[in-house]
């Protein structure tokens, strides 16, 4: 047996600004998605006045103005940087590890550790984590995934432990019979109300179950799942696979009538989404173009319009793609359209290394590869867009809302704080000695 242990870090986004602004501990924090439109992250705090996950900003307003709740708006580029941190530093506490959001992993450790002491090891971690990154984290240890989402469930229900064990098999029968069934990984509000109709309420009542009958009614995802829940593994870490199909695409934060502006969004887009290509080494074959207009000023009922362009030869050249970006607008742009969202999805991806040379066209350009890395290079170095394609525009009045967003950012050296400190003449403990800070 092994142990598998997930690791998920407590109301990320929000952490991730207390970790640059101590001040907002114990306060409530609501983070709100692109725009400012939906709550997507929530302090303890704030989830016990009563906010909801994903509900629309403008119904919880009036709420956070009288309670006084903290509002931001997303900062992605932050997040981003600091659950690289997260995984950086949880990749070398254990053997194994599979990366499955922005703020959870699962850690796989041999299962000849003494329970005990694989309990102490997730202490050890918490706090070294916390203390190098400042990320409160929770870890919840047990024989198999599925155990494991329950087991950091609980973890979360005592965050000042913020670490429970379901190794112990007579203990997790007497947890799992009081578990909702519905708060089981994997089990969705159509499964959790067929098994509710079969009088099973609780993670006990399915663990009891017959594996034959579950493969007949449930197939068999719900007979793995049975499996997992009696302590039995079917599922092991993920590995990382590169991407077939890579998405880009934002709402604007104003309605947008002029092709120009649809043309630097577009022109930005593609540019993004090819930095995550060539850092996968890979390239497309096609590439699909979508533009979302409002009807009305006053409706929410939106229509798409569409265009796919096939490239002579799988490429990664952001030039090459921008130009076909800009070619399908012109097909699709229409006067008197309020958009209000576009996006590119580059599709059929390969290796790069797969790429056969064209009788005629020949292979991948070598010198434009070359440039398109060197310029990836420079920007990761320097900073997002310290050399950037003059098609994504100077001004981006299209970019969507960000009236809360904190001046936080990790990846840029100018926004670090500094510290000045004189040095003592004398005496090693001369009051003279000051320390200040600028923000």
């Amino acid at each position: 047996m092994n142990y598998f242990v997930l690791a998920d870090c407590n109301n990320f986004y929000v952490s991730c600004e207390r970790v640059f602004n101590p001040k907002l501990e114990g306060k409530p924090i609501i983070v709100l998605s692109s725009n400012d439109g939906c709550v997507v992250a929530r302090s303890q705090e704030a989830k016990k006045l009563g906010i909801k996950m994903g509900e629309a900003f403008f119904q919880v307003k009036d709420l956070c103005s009288r309670h006084k709740v903290l509002v931001f708006s997303s900062n992605y580029q932050l997040y981003g940087d600091m659950s690289q941190r997260v995984m950086d530093v949880l990749s070398e506490m254990a053997p194994e590890i599979e990366i499955y959001s922005v703020d959870e992993a699962f850690l796989k450790y041999p299962g000849t550790i003494p329970s005990h002491e694989m309990y102490s090891i997730c202490e050890e971690n918490r706090r070294i984590l916390k203390r190098w990154v400042g990320i409160p984290i929770s870890f919840g240890i047990a024989p198999t995934k599925t155990l494991a989402k329950v087991a950091n469930d609980l973890a979360k229900k005592n965050r000042d432990i913020g670490i429970f064990n379901l190794s112990d098999p007579v203990e997790r029968e007497k947890i799992l019979q009081k578990y909702p069934i519905g708060e089981v990984w994997g089990i969705g509000g159509r499964l959790r109300a067929r098994l509710q109709a079969l009088n099973i309420f609780t993670a006990g009542d399915f663990c009891k179950m017959d594996p034959v009958i579950v493969r007949r009614k449930f197939g068999v995802v719900g007979e793995r799942m049975l499996w997992e829940l009696r302590g039995v593994s079917c599922l092991g870490l993920a590995k990382s696979a590169p991407k077939k199909s890579i998405t880009f695409s934002r709402s604007f934060g104003r309605a947008v009538t002029e092709k120009e502006e649809l043309a630097e969004a577009l022109a930005t887009f593609v540019s993004k989404a090819c930095i995550k290509l060539r850092s996968q080494k890979g390239c497309a074959k096609a590439m699909y173009v979508f533009l979302e207009s409002q009807l009305s000023s006053k409706e929410f009922v939106r229509q798409q319009f569409s265009a796919a362009v096939d490239f002579p030869m799988p490429t990664n050249d952001t030039p090459q793609m921008i130009t076909a970006a800009k070619e399908c607008l012109t097909q699709l742009f229409q006067e008197n359209q309020r958009y209000k969202k576009c996006g590119v999805i580059l599709l059929d991806i390969i290796p790069e290394a797969q790429v056969a040379p064209d009788l005629f066209l020949g292979g991948l350009n070598q010198k434009r590869s070359h440039l398109m890395h060197t310029v990836d290079a420079v920007n990761a170095r320097f900073g997002k867009q310290s050399v950037f394609f003059g098609a994504m525009g100077v001004n981006t009045p299209w970019t969507g809302r960000i009236a809360n967003r904190s001046g936080y950012n990790t990846t840029s050296w100018n926004r670090l704080p500094i510290a000045k400190t004189s040095t003592p003449q004398t005496r090693v403990n001369s009051r003279k000695s000051s320390t200040t800070f600028f923000a």
